[in-house]
């Protein structure tokens, strides 16, 4: 292995990071509601929130640790490679979206409030999931339409399309899932406090009309999502992930922001 090449690959990459963040903060994505929101005007902020028949429960005001972390776009190959280990199911690899999509030869069947139950004693058979020891169950991201999983990593779980397990529900029947993975996962910076807590992700969204009149905060989850590539290399910060529901009809989106510095951030399809 040419560990040479691949210092440079990383120095690289810190010299990239490193300018987006000065860009990022001379420009629109800047350090908002910790820097400049005071107690009385979070409380203006929240009572508005009210006001506009936005539902939020307590959020927690803690600051928490994370890392930067990084992989190389060239070692994503490993659901590829090891798909031809997987029994008992057809599959099939998208190389644009480096996503694994499998038909399940014979489908799980479940009892209704089961279906957790089910995917788990699937996953624990060998040769039914790539890395499957890597991924934990994510009850806020899961449904009575899908279950989630989502892929570990140091300092918590990946919480975008670049790390997920994804069983599709269907009648009593499980007979469809699709994968992501992310290999070799480096860790390019010491832990250190994010500046943004829930309630400051939550205000800044708001603040930036991004949760529209009459929805419901459902949940608020700190998880790593990419936030650009450089080099051929993904970088992924810690972002707070926000469903937001609206009332009417009952449809969910989840918004992403930057535990680091309060920018919204874009999902993968986004882009």
């Amino acid at each position: 292995m040419d560990f040479r090449r691949i210092e440079m690959i990383f120095i690289a990459i810190f010299i990239a990071l490193d300018i987006y963040l000065f860009a990022s903060l001379k420009g629109s994505q800047t350090i908002t509601s910790t820097a400049i929101t005071s107690g009385s005007q979070t409380s203006q902020i929240m009572k508005a929130l009210k006001d506009d028949q936005i539902s939020v429960k307590k959020l927690s005001k803690r600051r928490m640790d994370g890392y930067y972390l990084a992989s190389r776009q060239k070692d994503q190959t490993l659901l590829e490679t090891a798909s031809a280990k997987l029994t008992g199911q057809t599959v099939s690899f998208d190389k644009a979206r480096m996503t694994l999509t499998s038909e399940l030869d014979k489908p799980l069947t479940y009892k209704k409030g089961n279906q957790s139950l089910a995917v788990a004693a699937f996953m624990k058979e060998p040769d039914n999931v790539i890395q499957a020891e890597d991924y934990r169950y994510s009850h806020a991201l899961s449904s009575d339409q899908q279950v989630v999983y989502v892929q570990k990593v140091p300092g918590g779980q990946i919480m975008d399309e670049h790390g997920q397990l994804i069983f599709t529900l269907e009648d009593g029947q499980i007979s469809h899932y699709t994968q992501t993975y992310t290999n070799k996962i480096q860790v390019l910076r010491e832990k250190e406090s994010t500046k943004v807590t829930a309630q400051d992700a939550v205000i800044d969204l708001y603040t930036d009309n991004e949760i529209p009149n009459n929805s419901r905060i459902m949940w608020v989850k700190l998880g790593y999502s990419a936030l650009l590539d450089a080099n051929s290399s993904t970088v992924y910060v810690p972002a707070w992930q926000v469903a937001i529901e609206n009332k009417n009809s009952k449809s969910v989106v989840v918004k992403r922001i930057n535990a680091f510095t309060g920018a919204l951030m874009k999902n993968r399809s986004e882009i």
